[in-house]
């Protein structure tokens, strides 16, 4: 009895121990799981502060110094992607395109340990709403690009595509309801009648002109093509003309539209006949058909911009997405 009594006891205990051990095991590897989510949670939570902390000072900052695109040297730079010469009351959200091509020209340089960390890979695509448009990518994805564990920021911005500048814009369209005097007191008025430059009325449809004043410089004519634009590009008013000269030199000799950007850099530069800083005019005549209207800028590109991208869209800071991804 005793050695039977031993036995159950010896195998009672035995069993106990094993549900301990079964116990204790589960228990561990619960543990172990719970840790590993926790430190998982922890790990995704530090990087979406640093991805928000640095999709906030790319696009909500101009970065330090605010010329750093133009330094030359870029190891003291902190970098910034704020357009510091757009106007004051948009400037919080306009993207400088000078800057955004610095950054994709020395994206390592001026990433790694200075807006993200070292041990982070990251990614950043500006994607603009209207799709007849070019996504700029300032940096690639990389071939063993790996989807999980990654950490997006979305940022809605305004970007200037190609550094555009309008010297003269004609709001033709948008007047008509106001029915605004287009144009400055030009310099044809007071001279012959039929050589004089009244003002286009589309209030009474009469045909007539609106005439306005730009500056060129060297620098100007030196780094940039000037363009005649319309909007809509094909002109339907077959009356419709533009001359430029200025008043020490005026002219008549008018030119059509051609339903396409008209480059005029050499005509302005013949006109300006090498002075410093000319005053010159541009003026468009129209049939004053209201049906028939359009809208004219004098606009300048980069010098070199590919004929292809000379649209009317990138004369404005275009609306766009700005995705940074992040991820170790």
């Amino acid at each position: 009895m005793v050695d039977r009594g031993g036995m159950v006891f010896s195998v009672d205990l035995m069993l106990a121990l094993i549900i301990i051990t079964v116990v204790l095991g589960v228990s561990a590897d619960a543990m172990d799981m719970i840790g590993s989510k926790m430190d998982d949670s922890s790990h995704e939570a530090s990087l979406e502060r640093i991805a928000r902390a640095s999709a906030d000072m790319l696009t909500k900052t101009p970065g330090s110094p605010e010329d750093w695109d133009g330094a030359g040297d870029l190891s003291g730079v902190t970098p910034g992607l704020l357009d510091t010469d757009a106007p004051l009351k948009s400037k919080s959200n306009i993207l400088s395109m000078s800057k955004i091509n610095c950054l994709k020209e020395n994206y390592d340089e001026l990433m790694v340990d200075r807006v993200i960390p070292r041990y982070c890979k990251s990614t950043m695509v500006i994607y603009p709403e209207d799709s007849s448009l070019e996504p700029i990518t300032v940096k690639d994805i990389p071939e063993n690009y790996n989807s999980s564990g990654i950490i997006v920021e979305n940022r809605t911005v305004l970007c200037n595509y190609h550094n555009t500048s309008i010297l003269v814009f004609i709001n033709a369209r948008d007047s008509l309801w106001e029915q605004k005097q287009l144009g400055e007191k030009c310099p044809h008025s007071g001279v012959e009648e039929d050589k004089e430059h009244s003002g286009v009325d589309y209030k009474n449809q009469r045909s007539g002109w609106a005439c306005y004043t730009f500056k060129v410089t060297p620098v100007l004519l030196n780094s940039t093509d000037l363009y005649i634009m319309t909007d809509p590009v094909c002109v339907g008013d077959s009356t419709a003309f533009w001359i430029i000269d200025r008043p020490e030199n005026m002219t008549e000799e008018h030119h059509t539209f051609q339903n396409k950007p008209i480059l005029v850099n050499n005509l302005v530069e013949e006109i300006a006949a090498n002075e410093t800083i000319p005053i010159l005019w541009f003026h468009v005549h129209s049939s004053g058909n209201q049906n028939k209207s359009f809208n004219t800028y004098l606009a300048g590109f980069p010098k070199g911009t590919d004929p292809e991208n000379i649209k009317f869209q990138y004369l404005n800071p275009q609306p766009c997405y700005f995705i940074l991804k992040i991820w170790t």
